[in-house]
C-alpha cells in the first residue's frame, strides 16, 4: 500500500535499497528526469546515471555517512539537458522491515536559470565600457548593490580593456554615493590591473559626499589625472589625440 502512496506523490521521488537497486519511482519522477519505469526500476543506479559525478551521487553520500537524512542541491547533465535539484535522502523500512531509501526531488532548474540572466545582466550593466575611439574607453561605474558586481568589475574590465586595445580608461564616479572598505580596495586593485597592462587610467566625476573616502584609498594620485566631470576628461583625450 505504501508504494501505491509513493507513486501517487506530486513531488519526484525514487526509492531504491542499500544495494543501489531501484524499487520504485512515481510519474513526477518519469516526467523530471524523461525516463520509463522499466528503465529504471529493478537497476543499479550507478548504471542508469553513468556519468554522474561523485558530488551528485546523493545515495552513495547518505550510505557512506550513516546518516538518516541528507539534504543536498546536485546538478544532473543528461545528454543536452542540465537539471539543478534540491534533494531530501532518507532512510526507512519497509513493511517487511527490509531498508530503504527515499530520495524526493525539488527542481531548481528554471530558478536557477533566471538567477544566470540575472547574473549575466548584473555583468552587463556593472562593467559597460563606452569606447571614445580606438585607443580610449570610459567605464560609467554605476551604483554597486549587489555582491556579485563588486567581484566582476577588476576580470571583466581589464578583459575589455586588453581586447578592445585601450590605451587610457575614464572612470566616471558619479554615480556612486557611497564608499565602503570592500569596494575601496575593488577600485584599488582595478586601477593597478589597468596599469600593469599598459592602461592610463582617469577618474572622473567623484561626488563631495565621497571625496574623503576616495582621499583615504591607497592610490597615487601623483600618476592619476583626476577631473571634476567627464567633459574635462574628455576634452584631456581629444588634446592627447
Amino acid at each position: 500500500m505504501y508504494k501505491e502512496a509513493f507513486r501517487q506523490m506530486q513531488q519526484p521521488a525514487i526509492m531504491s535499497g542499500e544495494d543501489y537497486i531501484v524499487r520504485a519511482i512515481n510519474k513526477a519522477y518519469t516526467e523530471l528526469f524523461g525516463l520509463e519505469e522499466e528503465e529504471v526500476i529493478g537497476r543499479h543506479l550507478h548504471k542508469i546515471f553513468k556519468d554522474l559525478p561523485a558530488s551528485s551521487r546523493i545515495l552513495t553520500q547518505i550510505i557512506d555517512s550513516d546518516e538518516e537524512d541528507l539534504s543536498r542541491k546536485v546538478s544532473f547533465t543528461m545528454g543536452e539537458k542540465t537539471l539543478y535539484l534540491d534533494t531530501h535522502t532518507t532512510r526507512f523500512k519497509d513493511s517487511e522491515g527490509n531498508p530503504c531509501i527515499v530520495t524526493l526531488f525539488t527542481d531548481l532548474t528554471h530558478q536557477r536559470r533566471r538567477e544566470e540572466d540575472m547574473k549575466r545582466m548584473i555583468l552587463d550593466m556593472t562593467v559597460n565600457v563606452v569606447p571614445l575611439s580606438d585607443e580610449v574607453g570610459v567605464l560609467p561605474l554605476p551604483p554597486i548593490l549587489r555582491d556579485e558586481q563588486k567581484w566582476i568589475i577588476v576580470e571583466k574590465t581589464a578583459e575589455i580593456c586588453r581586447n578592445e586595445r585601450f590605451s587610457k580608461l575614464a572612470i566616471n564616479l558619479s554615480g556612486i554615493t557611497s564608499l565602503d572598505e570592500e569596494l575601496g580596495d575593488i577600485l584599488v586593485r582595478l586601477i593597478e590591473v589597468l596599469r600593469i597592462l599598459g592602461v592610463e587610467v582617469i577618474l572622473t566625476g567623484v561626488r563631495h559626499e565621497t571625496a574623503a573616502d576616495f582621499a583615504g584609498l591607497e592610490i597615487e594620485f601623483d600618476r592619476i589625472r583626476v577631473y571634476q566631470n567627464l567633459k574635462q576628461a574628455v576634452e584631456y583625450f581629444l588634446t592627447e589625440s
